[in-house]
């Protein structure tokens, strides 16, 4: 009987696969390729009507989908590449960045109420914080006051006299757009990392969140956090720099937010389930070498008790909330629309009212809604700080820098910047300056000055380097030291001649450059190490319309008691410090125009 073999089985060998093709051209290229190198006398007919044709590009356009699919996802793994915000969104939190929803404008209230001469003393009154205030146009933005409104503290308020009543005006209270509400949830049972979701969209913060049972839960980055920055009234600084004292908190309750590319805002609790600390549920080992009948428990502890599951239930990422109520109180709301124009916020919505005497309103009940109905609010300026949604680009650039820094202080420039972010409530530095300590060689100098209350440089006080070493603890490295110390202040004067046009009044034209120096010279425009260009600044003075020519410009140094007026104590040697016309100030020292309207 004869030995027959198929074509196919003589002409098989060994497939030569290419694994470069992604697009349909090519795979269908390759997909004809094959079928003529391995089957060359099964299959001839590569028309492109032919039913074999048909098949032959519908697995390419197979190969095309699913070549498209895989670089689709690879490219949605590396932040600097995803297109799907809500990709964008998970990569941002994973690096530690919250990418951020619309942020509220800030205003500053004035608000007025006018008072009967003879029942003044009695109908005083506290409009309290949460009070809400809506512009005049539609579609109206509300806003909610930050702090109370206190018509009884005469320091903060400016009287007017009209006839035999006198309308109290307080002028700088402050005001955030967006609307606070709470939610409410009922926990029984623990649930290790509870998840809840806000109901509404755009929160802008999470004002606080209670439990029935008296706790208090606080935000952290992270469920590892186990402190926080708190701080108690500072009652010993007279110099009134720093309001708190800065010091860190345990925080066994505690939650951290997470943010979703549709707007969403969920809370996550911790994962604690047992009342114990950690070190009281893990045992010694040494009671689990011999029985216990045969030798004492040298802790006490009972090994034949010991439940594994306990050692996965540690309280080491907070403790989930049980058998409680849970009130999340929210403020939510924000944009560009919130930066609303001067003068518009002038109408209550809501307004809670405390006399300070108890029952004022039930017991003179025409008095009081007297002095309400002449409670009245306005906003001198605009509203700031508002602002949409983070875009992509924003979110990728912004966590990247945020992973970066890695929340940690590293460079000199760390330092510097650091230190401005301390909250506010434990001191404010006006301007600092690290730089390596000429006394330790692995050491850091962070130079820093404040402000007073008339907004002139002053050294910070020890409560405010105090605060400032508490709060650098946790970011700096282990083996840094940082040395804070003040800077040195150099109070200047100008003097300077002028030629005034011809045209024009010479105190008109001494007038207009005592503006114009008032403007450059502004304590904002000061920094340590600072440059002063003499020969840029006698050019924006002759550029001055009513200003021909500037005949001489000097600057001077202020120091100690003159005319009255008190100056830094330290002397600037502004002439040795001076090069080719250029001033030149010490990397420790910022110059202060103190008096501009003498100096």
């Amino acid at each position: 009987m004869p030995n027959y073999q198929s074509t196919r089985q003589a002409a098989k060998q060994t497939p030569n696969i290419s694994y470069l093709s992604k697009d349909f051209d090519s795979i269908k290229s390759d997909l004809i390729d094959y079928l003529q190198r391995y089957f060359p006398d099964d299959y001839r007919d590569f028309n492109d009507a032919s039913g074999g044709m048909a098949i032959i590009e519908l697995l390419a356009y197979i190969g095309d989908t699913m070549s498209f699919y895989i670089d689709r996802q690879v490219n949605e793994g590396f932040l600097d590449r995803a297109i799907e915000e809500k990709n964008i969104f998970s990569l941002a939190q994973n690096l530690g960045y919250k990418p951020k929803f619309a942020r509220p404008g800030l205003a500053e209230l004035s608000v007025s109420a006018t008072f009967d001469d003879s029942t003044s003393a009695n109908s005083l009154f506290v409009l309290k914080k949460g009070s809400k205030v809506v512009t005049n146009f539609e579609p109206s933005v509300e806003f909610e006051t930050l702090s109370d409104v206190d018509f009884g503290n005469a320091s903060n308020r400016v009287t007017t006299k009209i006839g035999s009543t006198t309308q109290y005006s307080i002028t700088s209270v402050s005001a955030m757009a967006g609307s606070t509400r709470t939610f409410s949830y009922k926990v029984n049972g623990a649930v290790p990392f509870l998840k809840l979701t806000l109901p509404n969209n755009n929160i802008t913060e999470i004002v606080s969140v209670t439990a029935s049972d008296g706790k208090e839960y606080f935000e952290v980055d992270n469920l590892a956090q186990g402190q926080i920055f708190t701080g108690y009234k500072n009652t010993t600084s007279s110099s009134g720099d720093a309001e708190y004292i800065l010091q860190y908190k345990k925080i066994p309750y505690r939650f951290t937010r997470h943010v979703s590319s549709n707007g969403n805002t969920s809370i996550i609790f911790g994962s604690g389930t047992t009342d114990l600390q950690d070190s009281e549920i893990i045992p010694n080992p040494e009671d689990f070498v011999l029985p216990p009948t045969l030798r004492g428990s040298p802790s006490g502890f009972a090994p034949a008790v010991v439940d594994s599951s306990n050692f996965l239930k540690t309280s080491g990422l907070g403790y989930a909330p049980r058998d409680v109520t849970i009130d999340i109180k929210y403020r939510y709301g924000g944009g560009n629309a919130t930066n609303v124009g001067p003068r518009t916020l002038n109408t209550f919505t809501s307004r809670v009212v405390s006399f300070k005497v108890s029952n004022y309103a039930t017991s003179n009940p025409t008095i009081a809604q007297d002095v309400l109905g002449t409670l009245s609010v306005n906003n001198i300026d605009q509203a700031t700080g508002g602002s949409d949604r983070e875009g992509r680009t924003s979110i990728r650039q912004n966590a990247l820098q945020f992973f970066n820094s890695q929340n940690r202080a590293v460079t000199l420039e760390d330092y510097q910047v650091r230190v401005l972010s301390m909250p506010t409530q434990f001191g404010s530095v006006f301007r600092s300056y690290a730089r390596k300590d000429p006394n330790n060689i692995l050491g850091v100098e962070l130079i820093t000055l404040a402000r007073n209350a008339s907004g002139a440089l002053t050294l910070p006080t020890g409560a405010l380097q105090n605060n400032i070493e508490t709060y650098l603890r946790q970011f700096k490295s282990f083996s840094d030291t940082v040395r804070i110390t003040g800077g040195r202040i150099c109070d200047i004067g100008i003097d300077f001649t002028i030629v005034p046009n011809q045209d024009f009044n010479v105190n008109d034209a001494l007038l207009d450059c005592f503006i114009l120096l008032k403007r450059i010279f502004i304590l904002e425009n000061t920094n340590f190490s600072a440059t002063l260009v003499i020969s840029n600044l006698m050019a924006r003075m002759q550029a001055l319309n009513k200003v021909r020519s500037v005949v001489d410009f000097k600057i001077t140094s202020k120091f100690g008691f003159i005319g009255g007026r008190a100056y830094s104590a330290y002397q600037c040697d502004i002439p040795a410090n001076t090069e080719n016309g250029i001033v030149y100030f010490p990397e420790d020292t910022c110059w202060e125009l103190k008096y501009p309207n003498f100096d």
